[in-house]
């Protein structure tokens, strides 16, 4: 998915390719990069970066300025599909794409089934033994890129409740691969992390582990604090308040549809998502607290819940 920038920043500074792949990579295997047959681990990644003496940040504005390539399209088409609920046109989409050619457009036909798969799993005639080719990819790939860790944090949300073992291994790993990024790019990371507990929280809610979501809440909590990113910062203050709705419904549902409501003008485009998500879990949520947390708030977050709402009654 990078090829192209790669390549259109080696020829603005006039660069062979030799230049750029020499100490990193073989001139055959960055041929094929440039081409976006293969992409690289990011230690390589960071080495041509280095040989073109451009930042990670910088590559990336170049990148994000340049025409949509074919797998963009389709990858902004996935997501087009996504918000407006076109399940049957996604599920084509990796109907169409899956044995593609492209390494990456394979990539995109999976997110487009897991979409579908953690949103709307009752769509018509529906299978989960693409997710089990899916999981079996990844597990075969050695040495995750960023695509393979977005694709596992989609997977995460797609495991069923009787495999919680294999959830909590798929979290270590996806957390292990993570960890290259850490000094390769705070931004990066921080915000690939960020979405590692979001999609963890809800995957552990929707298995009832409510005690683990509250731990890695308290670990996306410590991530967060100082952080100033607004889409980190609504994506976080929805877990929050979807945490609290199994913890104490009737507090934080009044919480959750205001902050839905707020959202409706907010010019972020996950916003959407957090509308489809609370329709996954309310009624979940709901039948959790009035069968297990009504007689028995012990948790720190619904205690704060409660003195929250009790300080503004006072306050009025």
């Amino acid at each position: 998915m990078y090829g192209a920038t790669l390549k259109n920043i080696r020829k603005q500074k006039g660069l062979t390719q030799k230049e750029v792949y020499t100490g990193v990579v073989s001139k055959s295997f960055y041929s094929d990069v440039e081409a976006d047959k293969y992409s690289v681990s990011v230690d390589k990644f960071q080495g041509l970066l280095k040989n073109l003496n451009i930042s990670f940040e910088e590559f990336f504005y170049f990148h994000n300025q340049m025409d949509l390539s074919d797998t963009q399209e389709l990858e902004k088409k996935i997501d087009d599909y996504y918000k407006q609920g076109k399940f049957e046109e996604l599920f084509s989409i990796y109907q169409e794409y899956y044995s593609s050619n492209s390494r990456e457009i394979r990539y995109l036909a999976s997110k487009a089934y897991l979409l579908v798969l953690i949103t709307n799993s009752n769509f018509y005639n529906f299978s989960r033994d693409p997710l089990n080719e899916i999981i079996s990819n990844l597990e075969s790939t050695k040495s995750w890129t960023l695509n393979e860790i977005k694709l596992a944090k989609l997977v995460l949300l797609s495991i069923p409740e009787k495999k919680m073992t294999e959830s909590s291994n798929l979290y270590k790993k996806i957390s292990e691969q993570l960890s290259k990024y850490k000094n390769f790019s705070d931004m990066v990371y921080q915000k690939e992390l960020a979405d590692l507990y979001f999609n963890r929280i809800q995957s552990l809610l929707v298995l009832n582990n409510i005690s683990e979501a509250e731990k890695v809440f308290r670990d996306y909590s410590n991530l967060m604090n100082g952080n100033d990113d607004l889409n980190l910062f609504i994506q976080f203050y929805f877990i929050k308040t979807l945490l609290g709705l199994y913890l104490d419904y009737f507090v934080s549902k009044e919480e959750f549809d205001c902050f839905l409501r707020s959202i409706d003008n907010v010019p972020v485009s996950e916003c959407h998502f957090y509308k489809i998500i609370f329709q996954i879990h309310n009624e979940k949520a709901k039948n959790y607290f009035l069968r297990y947390q009504k007689s028995n708030p012990t948790s720190k977050l619904q205690k704060d819940q409660k003195a929250r709402k009790n300080s503004t009654k006072n306050g009025k």
